[in-house]
This record gives structure tokens, C-alpha cells and sequence, in this order.
């Protein structure tokens, strides 16, 4: 049997792990790129009408479909908008009307919705 010189073993010895050192590296570049695939984020909520044109068509729409939607008439849900206004504070945001609040509010109240149905 043939006795390896130090020098040429650990000389193996790097060239080994210098090899399992890139088979590891590009079997975690691999993973991460299966992991990453599964989070491709695509967009869910791709409604043409945002929420405050939502709003709007309700307002200028057939009186029926607004009471659908909110469980209140037009001139009921004016006056209450005012009144919460007024002496609630109730004001806009920087992205969502009051309007657009009340609605919201009175929309969950009436179909009783997750919240992940009520972004849509």
C-alpha cells in the first residue's frame, strides 16, 4: 500500500472541500430560487374602480342599488356622513374619504364580511 505525502493529502483534502464547498453553494442558490418562486407576488385586487370611484358610481347610481350594498338610503347616509363629521370628527385620510369610510363601515355591517372580502 502506498503512503500519500503530507503535502499532496492535505492538497486533497482542499481540493475536496473546495468542491463540496460549490456543489453546497449551488444547491442553496437552487433552493432559494425554488423558495423565491413561491412568492411571486401577483396583484389580487385588480378592480378598474378604486374605492372612492366605487363610491361615487353608488352615489350616482339607481337609489336601489346603493340600499343593496348599504342598508341605507342616499339622503339618510348624507345626513349621517354630516353628523358624523361634525360631531365625531369623523374627517378624511390621507388616501380614504370619509365618504369612502362610512361606506366601508356600512358595507361590513351589511354582508357581515372577512376582512379579506371586504379589500376586494
Amino acid at each position: 500500500m502506498r503512503t500519500m505525502d503530507p503535502d499532496d493529502f492535505w492538497r486533497r483534502v482542499i481540493q475536496v472541500s473546495a468542491i463540496t464547498g460549490i456543489v453546497i453553494l449551488l444547491a442553496v442558490k437552487e433552493y432559494i430560487l425554488f423558495y423565491g418562486a413561491c412568492f411571486d407576488k401577483v396583484p389580487q385586487h385588480i378592480s378598474i374602480l378604486s374605492g372612492q370611484d366605487w363610491i361615487n358610481e353608488l352615489i350616482a347610481g339607481h337609489d336601489g342599488r346603493f340600499y343593496n350594498e348599504l342598508s341605507i338610503h342616499k339622503h339618510v347616509f348624507q345626513a349621517l356622513l354630516s353628523v358624523l363629521q361634525i360631531n365625531a370628527d369623523l374627517c378624511n385620510t390621507r388616501h380614504v374619504s370619509a365618504k369612502e369610510q362610512l361606506a366601508i363601515f356600512l358595507h361590513y355591517v351589511r354582508r357581515g364580511l372577512s376582512n379579506r372580502a371586504l379589500q376586494e
